[in-house]
């Protein structure tokens, strides 16, 4: 933390400008050691404005590149340290000669996320915060995008702390009765006491059943499209990704592996899976692609079951929906192009209330259905009273781990047991909202966390 650390905070290549960022005690000094401003010498650069000037080699003096400085003084930088950001052309040599002279000056090469982690650990940002940094740059569509930013605004922090309060203000109660049992003094009721942890509970116990929707939002719903063999799947998948992707036969099982791919609907982005086809009594070949249908149908978060309407009803579109189960799904009566073979009766009997969507993989006809379908599956309906998601499985473990605690302490209290024990599962709830706020880490979590952004941020 004492070091001055430097680092290119724009992506490798070529591009119009690239960006040398500089955080420590040093980075002032180290910059205009270089850094040759055009309206002559200063003492200190007035922060977050610009300067225009050169670059220039300290051995040399040659100018390597006229360049834009910009100076944030701590603590109103994002380190909360002095920070440079120079802006130079951006040739990939260019960048990479300024970081080097940099480097000679005196900063170290920064490592992953250590600009970010600075951050977090000057108090300008918590880890919440400092984790939806990465979500915003990561962000692959809108819904992903706008929860990071909500997040980096600290409505996530926002609400774990006035929970992580509140059970405070429990403890303080409980800690008090204990601590003067003997004095005669009257204390909040037992019952007011299970009410505020309740209340707490129920809080976070929404926060945890967000997880999916936020899972969804940052990593994006993950689709399986099953179906006995030559139902269409592949022509699905190539209809959702506009381009063809899979191969297409009118032969039985040409698909004998999974292929996953990436598609956008509207805000949301999807990993669709085309699967090989089940049915009773596969080929050799095909048995281990049937396997690994059944292995992606079990990780989806929604299976699409493909029929082909033109064809009857057989023992494999049975088995099909059997292997589908419970599972969240979306039913799909492909070929609508042709003639169909299902009697309306037959489809209602068959599919027990699931409602189909009838479409032609091969003219597109239909296909919007499909994909609002698809959309509103991956919104999960409409979210009333409860806005926040969350988005990370660290957070839902120890949300999660939280809820329970204080399961514990509300049925130890109606059980009429101690206080003790009550306080013990209270201060474990508390714990646990810490450690996502990073109010209590372990330095090896922060760098798991760090080590996953990129250099430069």
């Amino acid at each position: 933390m004492n070091d001055t650390i430097t680092a290119i905070a724009t992506p490798p290549g070529e591009g119009g400008i690239g960006v040398i960022r500089i955080s420590g005690k040093d980075a002032l000094a180290i910059a205009f050691r270089l850094f040759h401003p055009a309206t002559g010498p200063v003492e200190e650069p007035a922060t977050q404005k610009v300067m225009y000037g050169e670059i220039r080699d300290p051995e040399s003096e040659q100018c390597v590149d006229q360049v834009l400085l910009t100076f944030f003084k701590k603590p109103k930088s994002y380190t909360a340290e002095d920070v440079i950001e120079i802006s130079a052309h951006g040739g990939a040599w260019i960048v990479s000669r300024i970081l080097e002279l940099v480097l000679g000056q005196g900063a170290r090469l920064a490592e992953p996320g250590e600009f970010t982690r600075r951050a977090f650990t000057n108090g300008r940002l918590d880890l919440t915060q400092a984790e939806a940094v990465a979500d915003v740059i990561d962000s692959a569509s809108d819904k992903a995008l706008s929860s990071a930013l909500a997040q980096l605004k600290g409505g996530l922090s926002r609400r774990l702390n006035n929970l992580h309060d509140n059970l405070l203000n429990v403890q303080a109660q409980l800690e008090a009765s204990i601590d003067f049992t003997e004095d005669g003094l009257t204390f909040q009721s037992r019952e007011a006491t299970q009410n505020q942890i309740q209340e707490v509970e129920t809080s976070l116990r929404k926060l945890v059943d967000s997880f999916r929707q936020g899972r969804i939002y940052r990593e994006g719903m993950r689709v399986t499209l099953v179906g006995k063999p030559n139902v269409g799947k592949s022509s699905l998948l190539n209809a959702l990704l506009q381009e063809d992707r899979a191969i297409v036969t009118a032969y039985a099982g040409t698909t004998r592996d999974t292929l996953e791919e990436r598609a956008r609907i509207k805000d949301i982005h999807i990993i669709i899976t085309d699967s090989a086809g089940l049915r009773n009594n596969p080929e050799v070949i095909e048995e281990e692609g049937i396997e690994r249908t059944r292995a992606a149908l079990e990780n989806s978060d929604l299976a699409v079951v493909v029929f082909d309407q033109s064809e009857p009803l057989d023992d494999n579109d049975k088995l099909l929906m059997n292997e589908v189960g419970e599972k969240p799904k979306l039913v799909v009566l492909n070929k609508s192009d042709l003639p169909s073979s299902w009697p309306p009766d037959q489809i209602e009997t068959f599919l027990a209330g699931e409602i189909p969507i009838s479409l032609s993989a091969k003219t597109l006809e239909g296909f919007e259905s499909l994909t609002e379908a698809l959309h509103q599956k991956a919104l999960g309906g409409e979210r009333t009273g409860e806005s926040l998601v969350i988005t990370r499985e660290r957070h839902r473990d120890h949300l999660q781990q939280a809820t329970n605690a204080l399961h514990n302490a509300s049925k130890t209290l109606t059980e009429g047991l101690s206080e003790e024990l009550i306080a013990v599962d209270v201060t474990l709830a508390m714990e646990h909202i810490g450690s996502i706020l990073g109010k209590t880490f372990e330095e090896d979590l922060l760098d798991k966390i760090f080590g996953q952004f990129c250099i430069g941020k």
